[in-house]
């Protein structure tokens, strides 16, 4: 009667002793399991907290751009205002040159005021009035900010003359001297595919830096104002002293305000006055920051 249950403890002690021992082999593998669960976990944190700080720089950001954007909405009357004073002044010019074309208006009445004036600054043409740095600064932004005639700095056409009248002995020149032909006859497609046939063969050529200048011009004469920036500010990079450089981030600001980005334009300015502040393009430069900081 006795050897029943005896029987029974000693058939089940070795299952206890098996479960026993499964559990223990099972422990250190979910030990295992929560310490990857929670180095997940704390990556996904860590992450998450990365997105948030990009996140309040992203805000930080828009946040200045919309306080820039809030001031150059303040100045904008200012700014209508000098386009007005500019307007009045080219239709007294206009009434100038019609009462030069009649002689009888000439004999009997007196000189109009505007040509009591100094030949003016260019920004109006040949023999007009004077506006000052404002007006210059003011016709800067609605043309594209051209270089005027009273100015130190040549334009873009000049310093195209000067360069067809130079000599290089370069293996380049030929493709380059083919390029400034295109542009000076306005066929602007033509000379970009000059320009950018030198770049390609000869990226070392003393040439290449000149012919990355033109060929933005190229661009910009085009309408293509964006490639037209991308093409300046190559150049800048790549040759931050060259002898182009000044022109180049004038020109590049002049391309941002054609596309109305004048944040980027007064940014692009401000880099010339502290990068080449004795260059040519310096004092026009001012003109304008000052315009469109107003």
């Amino acid at each position: 009667m006795k050897r029943g249950p005896l029987l029974l403890r000693r058939l089940a002690l070795p299952s206890v002793v098996l479960v026993a021992l499964g559990l223990l082999g099972c422990a250190p593998a979910g030990d295992t399991q929560i310490q990857a669960d929670e180095q997940a976990l704390r990556g996904m944190v860590a992450n998450n907290q990365q997105q948030i700080d990009a996140l309040e720089e992203k805000i930080q950001r828009l946040s200045d751009r919309i306080s820039e954007l809030e001031h150059n909405t303040q100045g904008s009357n200012q700014l209508a205002s000098i386009e007005q004073r500019l307007s009045k002044l080219e239709s007294q010019v206009a009434a100038s040159q019609s009462a030069g074309a009649n002689p009888a208006m000439t004999s009997s009445a007196p000189p109009a005021a505007a040509n009591t004036a100094p030949p003016g600054n260019g920004v109006l043409g040949s023999g007009s009035v004077g506006g000052g740095a404002a007006a210059e600064a003011s016709a800067g932004l609605e043309n594209g900010g051209v270089p005027s005639s009273s100015s130190n700095a040549p334009s873009w056409r000049n310093m195209l003359d000067q360069e067809l009248a130079a000599s290089y002995d370069d293996p380049a020149e030929r493709l380059y001297r083919q390029g400034l032909l295109h542009l000076k006859a306005d066929r602007y497609q033509a000379a970009y595919g000059q320009f950018q046939a030198l770049q390609h063969r000869y990226p070392k050529s003393e040439l290449s830096e000149p012919a990355e200048f033109f060929a933005a011009n190229a661009l910009y004469e085009m309408g293509k104002y964006d490639q037209a920036i991308l093409q300046f500010n190559d150049q800048t990079m790549r040759f931050p002293k060259g002898r182009f450089a000044s022109a180049a981030l004038l020109r590049e600001a002049q391309a941002f305000i054609k596309i109305n980005d004048r944040i980027d334009a007064r940014l692009t300015l401000q880099k010339l006055l502290n990068d080449l502040p004795d260059s040519p393009e310096a004092p026009l430069a001012k003109s304008m920051m000052q315009t469109l900081a107003s």
